[in-house]
Parts: structure tokens; C-alpha cells; sequence
């Protein structure tokens, strides 16, 4: 029973779960209009790198899988940051994935 925010220049999509935005400050303000304390970033490198470039984004969760690939997609897009991250925590998961949570530093 949760809204999703969608950050496009598109603001016609038409479905009652759904919310548009033009960006990543008016997501925020709209999660925090509707209450929510927490927010779950799910996106492609480019709406990551937009996040981050504008301080949206307070905690990171990496998954490490046993797979090596050779191309693939970057977390964040080419852009003009730079993050130091301190630990908090690492757990196994099932089939050989790590799980390594961090907080952005301020």
C-alpha cells in the first residue's frame, strides 16, 4: 500500500499508484508530504547520479553477486561527485551474495 513516485518528464501516466515528478527534490517533497519517513531509490545510473548530485541520498545498500560480467550498467552515471562512505554493516545472503550497507557522509 505504497505510492510510487516516478521522476519523468512525463507527468501523464495514468495509474492510481503511481505519481509523476520532474525531479529529484519535488520526489522527495512529495514522499514527505504523504508522510514517508523513509524512501527506497529504485532507478537506472542517471537517476542515481541525480540523487546523489543534489544530497538526496543518506545510505547505500551494494549487493555483490558471484557473477563476473564484462559490460554491464554503472551504479551512477558520469557526473560531479564524490562520496565517502562510512561502513555499517555486511551480511551473506543466500547463494553466495553479499550485502554491504553504508551511510554517505556529510
Amino acid at each position: 500500500n505504497v505510492k510510487k513516485i516516478i521522476v519523468s518528464n512525463n507527468l501523464e501516466i495514468n495509474d492510481k499508484n503511481y505519481i509523476s515528478v520532474k525531479s529529484p527534490k519535488e520526489a522527495i517533497q512529495k514522499a514527505e508530504y504523504l508522510g514517508y519517513k523513509e524512501v527506497l531509490l529504485a532507478g537506472g545510473s542517471n537517476l542515481n547520479k541525480s540523487f546523489i548530485e543534489e544530497d538526496l541520498i543518506d545510505e547505500i545498500i551494494i549487493n555483490i553477486e558471484p557473477v563476473l560480467i564484462g559490460n554491464g550498467i554503472k551504479l551512477f552515471d558520469l557526473g560531479y561527485f564524490m562520496k565517502r562512505l562510512k561502513f555499517i554493516s555486511m551480511k551473506k545472503k543466500k547463494e553466495g551474495i553479499v550485502q554491504i550497507h553504508y551511510k554517505i557522509k556529510k
